[in-house]
């Protein structure tokens, strides 16, 4: 595997920082860690491009720690470019971005064309390719970090209106509504393509390796919908590590030998923050649960840097 330069070594440890300082902070936080405030899930702005998962992450946490009103960014020269730059002495955010500027041939490893010479290939031709991925560090920087309140004031207030957080977007039932109908659709999803999600009348949510089975107890139970979207989250999370799917250490048995603490607790961390992820992609914010909230200062710093080192 290719070494890290340091750009990536440093980009790598801001990364780490900022997760790990959210895990920590949860508990004087009656346990939200991310997009607290729920604001939509980060893009770039103005088009609106979605961005990978960790580098949402990474862009919502930063968010938060700087209070920023929504998860929109943008590139310094883009921003530039719009006529709202970006302010002076502003710090960016690391973007973990990938160029697929050349492409390999999958039995010439001799033969590597640009991307230009392989859009011009026919379907067939383009299948004996296989793209080469440079990755490069970018810095984003959040629309309140430019002028854009400033040079247009009535674009940033319609902005803030359609992806500020709940404080700043005008909730309506009709709101609430779509959610839960959104909701109920990605449940239904899952049982259609993943794992069989049932009710359960002890109270308590689970999944069920043995039977391959999710169990949650009623909405009721929870004393906001937002915990009960999380804790279902939880659940399809843990599924998606069973051994017939990423067969992940902490949650498969090996010669009927249950996994390590270790490994355990890094399925947590797993679970806590996929789940949070998807919460922030909903506009909801991530919160830990009581289970985990015990377990952060043992596992989120030690598996992260492991992570990052790798």
């Amino acid at each position: 595997m290719k070494d890290k330069s340091l750009q990536e070594k440093n980009a790598a440890e801001r990364q780490v920082e900022l997760i790990t300082s959210a895990l920590g902070d949860a508990a004087d936080c009656k346990g939200y860690w991310l997009n607290a405030a729920g604001k939509n899930m980060p893009k770039f702005y103005p088009k609106g491009v979605s961005v990978s998962p960790f580098n949402a992450l990474v862009m919502g946490l930063n968010a938060d720690r700087n209070g920023y009103k929504t998860n929109l960014y943008t590139l310094y020269n883009d921003a530039k470019n719009r006529g709202e730059s970006v302010r002076e002495h502003e710090k960016g955010v690391p973007f973990n971005w990938y160029n697929w500027s050349k492409y390999v041939n999958r039995h010439n490893p001799e033969d590597i064309i640009p991307r230009k010479d392989y859009l011009t290939l026919s379907k067939e031709e383009q299948k004996q390719y296989k793209g080469v991925h440079n990755r490069e560090i970018r810095v984003l920087f959040n629309i309140d970090q430019t002028l854009l309140p400033m040079a247009d004031p009535n674009t940033y207030e319609a902005v803030l209106a359609k992806d500020g957080g709940e404080q700043i977007k005008a909730m309506t039932p009709e709101d609430d509504k779509k959610l839960r109908v959104h909701i109920n659709e990605f449940i239904q999803k899952m049982r259609d393509n993943l794992v069989a999600v049932r009710a359960d009348g002890s109270g308590v949510a689970h999944y069920d390796s043995q039977k391959d089975a999710i169990y949650m107890p009623p909405q009721n139970n929870y004393a906001h919908y937002n915990d009960y979207v999380q804790e279902m989250l939880r659940q399809v999370v843990s599924a998606t590590g069973h051994q017939q799917r990423l067969a992940r250490e902490g949650m498969v048995m090996k010669n009927g030998v249950a996994p390590s603490e270790d490994a355990t607790k890094q399925e947590r961390l797993v679970v806590e923050v996929a789940s949070a992820i998807k919460m922030m992609e909903l506009g909801l914010p991530g919160k830990l649960s009581n289970e985990s909230m015990p377990m952060v200062d043992s596992v989120s710093y030690t598996h992260l840097r492991a992570h990052e080192t790798k």
